[in-house]
């Protein structure tokens, strides 16, 4: 009797469609790895699910303890996550999970907590040895002429601002100069009580995926050439809008650093199962950006990309993640 593995797409972040994309094709590819699949599509606010006109149904859970009842019904053998952002990708779910010894792809809660917040992978990847960009930090009740006085002092113009827990860059702005620091701040601070600052270097942008628990690989590095120069949210889920180059044209020793990089903050943060580490090289050094432990699975993503440069089809690579979170090595 094959395998079953409930796939969690949705969720409540601004990420939903992505998910939902990513957890579709997943189930599709676990289909074809030979598995039962269960798609389940989760809303944990119900409020939010109210708003959205998004019912429960016999695919859709919506609150924690339909949630929770779907997988005492369902009985999955493991639990595929594709939820993007919060509460699926920062250790809640995770938690929940673990409480229901049910075991799960990907990072467990400390890693899955940790590399969601910005601010916290960086202090833990700089501890660990990996190269990063330096920053000035502020939460919303900082926020202020001294805040913005404090920016232009410490890291000097261009810089990049993101808020601390987002992800495939909604609310992040490039500012050139100390006037549009405000508007930007502001934006961000809609997502986030937190935001973090950082100089806005130029050179190529890098990504390395890693797949493995403690005995992780780093599969092929891709260059990130986004046409409108900004690697932002359209760049990133519209079809032909960025040049994704495997190999990434870059000397052998970047490579090597990268990868080197990309594996240590694997295994520094914890994680488990897959991770995708973002880098970008001035021509001089690396630089790590931040660490995703739920990477994109949709048509346009860079982890496939990168499993199919590997060697992989998009079948084994879902087939392999799911070997991972029950303890088995990679096929």
């Amino acid at each position: 009797m094959p395998e079953k593995v409930m796939v969690l797409m949705g969720g409540d972040s601004t990420e939903r469609e992505v998910s939902l994309s990513s957890g579709r094709r997943v189930a599709d590819g676990l289909r074809g790895a030979g598995y039962h699949v269960i798609e389940m599509d989760v809303v944990f606010d119900p409020s939010l699910a109210e708003q959205r006109g998004l019912e429960a149904t016999s695919s859709r859970a919506v609150g924690l303890a339909d949630f929770v009842r779907r997988l005492q019904e369902h009985q999955p053998d493991v639990v595929f996550i594709v939820l993007h952002g919060a509460p699926g990708e920062d250790g809640r779910v995770q938690a929940v999970l673990d409480l229901m010894h049910i075991p799960y792809t990907g990072s467990g809660v400390l890693a899955s907590a940790l590399a969601l917040d910005k601010v916290m992978t960086k202090r833990v990847l700089e501890a660990s040895g990996v190269p990063v960009a330096p920053d000035v930090v502020l939460h919303r009740c900082e926020y202020g002429h001294t805040a913005v006085q404090k920016v232009g002092e410490s890291l000097g113009y261009p810089v990049i601002v993101k808020p601390n827990t987002q992800g495939s860059t909604i609310g992040v702005h490039r500012v050139y100069q100390e006037s549009e620091l405000a508007a930007a701040l502001e934006d961000a601070f809609r997502y986030d009580e937190c935001v973090l600052i950082e100089p806005l270097i130029s050179g190529v942008e890098l990504t390395v995926p890693v797949v493995g628990n403690r005995r992780a690989v780093a599969l092929p590095m891709i260059e990130i050439v986004p046409a409108g120069g900004f690697y932002d949210y359209e760049a990133k889920y519209t079809p032909g809008a960025t040049e994704e180059i495997i190999p990434a044209r870059v000397p052998d020793e970047v490579h090597k650093q990268c990868a080197h990089y990309a594996l240590l903050a694997h295994s520094a943060l914890g994680c488990r199962g897959m991770s995708r580490i973002d880098f970008i090289w001035d021509r001089h050094r690396v630089v790590a950006l931040e660490v995703n432990t739920i990477p994109g699975m949709t048509p346009t993503s860079l982890l496939p990309r990168s499993a199919e440069a590997y060697g992989w089809s998009f079948e084994r690579l879902v087939d392999n993640i799911v070997r991972l979170a029950k303890g088995e090595e990679i096929a």
